[in-house]
């Protein structure tokens, strides 16, 4: 009987893993997945957190509060956690509605450049693509370009 159990038990286990492996099919190859894979999937199949998109600071506070929460790992891996979802799971922003402080935020832009983009944004108009945005002087648009995937018109 307890050998059946033993039996069961690790079936239970084998069974639990195979689903979580569609999951981790879904998220980018890239490095850091083997951190998030690893210290997320204790408390939830690590799809859950890399459908949300957050800037970096963001995911940075959700770790934190993680942690805080039971999650373990070393600093390393929670710091490669960050990174990934960073890179593959950014805040998108909409350059037509957004203010200067979520526009510095989500596009890792100064204050200056982002209130720079809402002051040209108010005196000419929405703008209609990335590329407009090399309209407004006061914008180093070298950082928009790695970022334009985050751009909401």
């Amino acid at each position: 009987m307890c050998d059946m159990r033993v039996f069961a038990a690790a079936s239970l286990a084998i069974l639990a893993s195979a689903f979580h492996l569609p999951a981790q099919d879904k998220l980018p190859e890239g490095a850091g997945k083997a951190s998030l894979v690893k210290v997320c999937h204790g408390c939830h199949p690590p799809d859950i957190t890399a459908s949300k998109h957050h800037t970096r600071e963001e995911w940075e506070h959700l770790v934190v509060d993680m942690i805080n929460a039971g999650a373990t790992g070393t600093d390393d891996e929670f710091s490669d956690v960050v990174e990934y979802l960073s890179k593959y799971f950014p805040k998108t922003v909409n350059v037509n509605q957004a203010d200067a402080t979520v526009l510095a935020s989500a596009l890792a832009i100064t204050s200056k450049e982002a209130a720079a983009i809402v002051a040209y944004r108010e005196k000419n108009g929405a703008f209609k693509e990335a590329e407009d945005l090399k309209k407004v002087a006061e914008l180093d648009y070298g950082k928009i370009e790695p970022r334009k995937d985050r751009l909401k018109f």
